[in-house]
C-alpha cells in the first residue's frame, strides 16, 4: 500500500473512532496501541450477552411457590408445562427445543450450571449503565464515574507480558457483529476484533499492511503514523488468520435458523479451524419484554428468545463434543438485570434486579447455585433480592479457568471477591498448584452471637490467610496473614453484624470455605 492511499484510508484515526478492516480504531497514543499476545494453552471463554434484561422468574420457574402464580396471573408458566429436570429444577419449556441438545439434557449431563439470584448491591435499572457495570466489572451507579473498559480487556492487557508491543499470531478476542464492546477494551487499547463475515473481513483487511518503514517517534505525527501503521498491519494479519481458520473449520452439528444460532455456529467453526482466541463474544437483544412477553400457551417474544438461546448453545455443544474441543471451552450468559416480580398490565414485565445466569461446558461444576427467589421479601424497590455478586463468576473465570492469580483478580475488579466455585480448576495449570491442600474448616459456635473460633489442621509450613466474606462474596475483613507451622490452628472472629458470612482459610493459594451465621 502506498503512503498516499494508506494515509487516505486512516487519516481520521487521530481524531475519532474509525473502523479499519472491521476493527474499531481509536486515537490511543503509541504506547497504547491495540496489539495482543497469547498464552500457550488453548482454553477459551464464550460470553453470551442477553441485552434488555432477561426475566429470570420465567426462565427457571419456581413452580412450588404459590406466590409466583399470584403475582403473575397471566404470564406465569404452569407447573405442568415447565420442564422438570432431576426433580430439582423446573425450566421454561422453550429451553428444551425439539431436535436439539437443550438445557435440560445439558443439566442432566453435567454441562450446565444455573446461578440463581445473580446481581449486585444497589442495582441500577438503566439498560445502559447497568450493562456498563456488568461489562466493566465495576459496581458504580455514580454518573460521575466513567466506565470505559471491560474486565476481560483489563485482565488480558495486564496478564500478558509485553502487551501491547508485540502482535500475537491470533487475536485475543473475537466479537461476532457490531462495534467492539467495552468488555474487550482496556486502558492499553482494544484486545479484540469485531467481525460478521470472515470473507468480508478478509477482503477488507487484505493489503492494509503499509510498505513503508516506521517513522521517527520524535514528533507527534511520527508517533500517530506508527500507531496507525501497526493497526493496519494487525488488520492485514488477522484477516488472513480468521479466514484460514474459517476455511479449515467445519460444523458437524445441525443448526437451526436465527441470528444468534448462526453466531454460535460461526464460533464453533472458527474454533474447529484452529483459531486460538481466548474470548468469543456473541449477542442477542430483545429481552426488554414490557409488552406481550408471553401468552397463555407459552408463546411470545420471551419464549422465542429462550428457544434461540438453548438451540444455539445446545448445537454448539454438540459440535464441540463431536469435534473434540468441548474440554477447551466454557461459556456464560450475562444480562444487565432481571425483570420485576409482578407482571405489568400489558402481559409483560418491567425493569427489575436479580436474575438467573447460565454457565455451560465440560468445565463447569454443574448444579444450581442459590435458592429460588423469595417472593415475599423484596428489596426497597420491590424487586427480587440478589444472592450472589455477579463478579463471583468473573473471579471463577479468571482464576479457575484462565489460571490467573488472586492478586490479578483483585487488580482487575479493584475489589476482593470470592469465586463462586462454578468452574473446575483447569488441569492445564495443575503444575503450578502442586503441593497445595484444601483443609476441613470448622467454626464454633455456629450460629454465634458475638464471637466464634475458626479451626483447622495446617498440613504444611506455608503462608496462610484467613478472611471473612459477606455471603454474596464481597470481602469484609482479613483476620490473619502469616506463615504457620504444621499442626492445629485457631483464629477468633468477632465484631461482625448480624448476617450470613463465609470464612475462608487459604493455604498455598487453595481456599477452604465454611459458612458462619451471626445472630444477635
Amino acid at each position: 500500500m502506498k503512503r498516499r492511499s494508506f494515509l487516505a484510508t486512516t487519516a481520521a484515526a487521530a481524531v475519532g473512532t474509525q473502523v479499519l478492516g472491521g476493527v474499531p480504531l481509536k486515537a490511543f497514543t503509541p504506547m497504547n496501541m491495540p496489539v495482543h499476545m497469547q498464552p500457550d494453552d488453548d482454553r477459551c471463554l464464550i460470553v453470551v450477552q442477553l441485552f434488555g434484561g432477561n426475566d429470570g422468574l420465567n426462565t427457571i420457574i419456581p413452580v412450588e411457590d404459590p406466590q409466583y402464580y399470584s403475582i403473575r396471573p397471566t404470564i406465569a408458566v404452569p407447573k405442568e408445562k415447565a420442564i422438570s429436570v432431576l426433580s430439582r429444577v423446573h425450566m421454561h419449556p422453550a429451553l428444551a427445543p425439539k431436535d436439539s441438545y437443550g438445557f435440560p439434557q445439558m443439566f442432566e449431563d453435567g454441562r450446565l450450571a444455573i446461578v440463581q439470584g445473580i446481581g449486585y448491591e444497589n442495582p441500577n435499572l438503566s439498560h445502559f449503565r447497568s450493562t456498563d457495570i456488568w461489562l466493566s466489572g465495576f459496581n458504580s451507579s455514580d454518573p460521575e464515574v466513567r466506565l470505559l473498559d471491560g474486565w476481560l480487556g483489563r485482565y488480558w492487557s495486564n496478564h500478558l507480558p509485553g502487551f501491547p508491543e508485540v502482535l500475537p499470531p491470533d487475536p485475543i478476542a473475537v466479537q461476532i457483529g457490531g462495534s467492539l464492546s467495552m468488555l474487550l477494551q482496556s486502558p492499553k487499547g482494544d484486545v479484540g476484533i469485531a467481525l460478521t463475515d470472515p470473507q468480508k473481513f478478509f477482503e477488507l483487511g487484505q493489503g492494509l499492511s503499509p510498505d513503508m518503514t516506521p517513522m521517527s517517534e520524535e514528533t507527534r505525527y511520527g508517533r500517530e503514523f506508527n500507531f496507525v501503521r501497526t493497526v493496519a498491519e494487525q488488520c492485514d494479519r488477522y484477516s488472513s488468520v480468521v479466514k484460514n481458520s474459517f476455511d479449515k473449520g467445519k460444523n458437524v452439528a445441525t443448526y437451526a435458523d436465527g441470528n444468534f444460532v448462526k453466531q454460535m455456529q460461526l464460533v464453533a467453526r472458527l474454533i474447529s479451524g484452529g483459531l486460538k482466541s481466548k474470548i468469543f463474544l456473541v449477542y442477542m437483544g430483545g429481552f426488554d419484554t414490557h409488552v406481550m412477553q408471553q401468552d397463555e400457551y407459552q408463546n411470545g417474544l420471551h419464549p422465542y428468545l429462550l428457544g434461540q438461546l438453548a438451540s444455539g448453545i445446545g448445537s454448539f455443544m454438540q459440535d464441540a463434543l463431536a469435534q473434540g474441543f468441548a474440554d477447551r471451552v466454557v461459556g456464560m450468559t450475562v444480562s444487565e438485570f432481571g425483570r420485576r416480580p409482578y407482571e405489568n398490565g400489558s402481559r409483560g414485565t418491567d425493569h427489575g434486579a436479580a436474575s438467573v445466569q447460565f454457565v455451560f461446558g465440560n468445565g463447569v461444576r454443574a448444579g444450581v447455585y442459590g435458592q429460588s427467589p423469595d417472593l415475599t421479601n423484596f428489596d426497597g424497590n420491590g424487586d427480587v433480592r440478589y444472592q450472589w455478586d455477579y463478579r463471583r463468576v468473573y473471579a471463577d473465570v479468571l482464576e479457575n479457568w484462565f489460571g490467573g492469580t488472586m492478586q490479578e483478580t483483585e487488580d482487575v475488579l479493584q475489589d476482593r471477591v470470592l469465586p463462586l466455585g462454578v468452574l473446575q480448576r483447569t488441569t492445564s495449570v495443575d503444575d503450578a498448584y502442586e503441593g497445595r491442600f484444601g483443609v476441613d474448616v470448622r467454626i464454633a459456635p455456629n450460629p454465634a452471637t458475638s464471637q466464634a473460633s475458626i479451626e483447622w489442621y495446617q498440613p504444611v509450613n506455608s503462608v496462610t490467610t484467613v478472611e471473612v466474606y459477606a455471603n454474596d462474596g464481597r470481602h469484609v475483613k482479613t483476620l490473619l496473614t502469616d506463615r504457620l507451622a504444621p499442626g492445629p490452628q485457631r483464629v477468633e472472629v468477632a465484631d461482625l453484624t448480624s448476617g450470613a458470612y463465609l470464612c475462608c482459610v487459604m493455604i498455598n493459594g487453595v481456599r477452604s470455605v465454611a459458612p458462619l451465621s451471626i445472630v444477635r
